[in-house]
């Protein structure tokens, strides 16, 4: 009967492990604000008004399963594999199509251990977009979200992601 038990629970520590992932160590950590490289480049009013810098975090870490985390805390104290963003260029103006083209710009550099693994310039733009500013910049930063999660999956230096490329 003991054996049957040792059994048991071995089977059930092995299929734990299966159901574990396997990049677990290869999880990212990113900042749970993405900040904007110039103080003045963005006006005040989208700054205080829009929140896609924090939702779009969140939005990767729900898209990447597991391989994209929040960092609780500073990102720059954090062991392990960070994803270091900043929104480089922003241009969005509600009015949707009558008021010409919107876009977002993100440079991001992945760094293991402090070294330089990998690095993107990833833009997202509309010509239309929505009336309202917030709803255009959630959506071109969930566009740039999918374009990060996918480039986690084989990472390079100076790779040109979604309407950069």
């Amino acid at each position: 009967m003991k054996i049957i038990a040792g059994i048991t629970i071995t089977m059930m520590f092995m299929a734990n492990l299966a159901a574990t992932p396997a990049y677990a160590e290869d999880v990212v950590l990113v900042p749970s604000s993405i900040p904007y490289q110039k103080e003045g480049s963005v006006k005040e009013n989208i700054r205080r008004e829009c929140t896609w810098n924090t939702a779009m975090p969140q939005y990767m870490a729900q898209k990447s399963d597991g391989r994209v985390q929040v960092a609780e805390k500073n990102i720059d104290t954090a062991p392990g594999k960070k994803l270091m963003l900043v929104a480089t260029h922003l241009h969005a103006i509600g009015g949707g199509g009558w008021t010409g083209p919107k876009w977002l710009v993100l440079e991001g550099k992945l760094l293991e251990k402090g070294k330089l693994v990998g690095n993107f310039e990833a833009r997202r733009q509309t010509i239309g977009g929505s009336l309202k500013t917030c709803s255009t910049l959630e959506s071109l930063s969930e566009e740039i979200g999918d374009d990060i999660v996918e480039w986690l999956k084989n990472p390079s230096l100076n790779a040109k992601l979604g309407d950069a490329g």
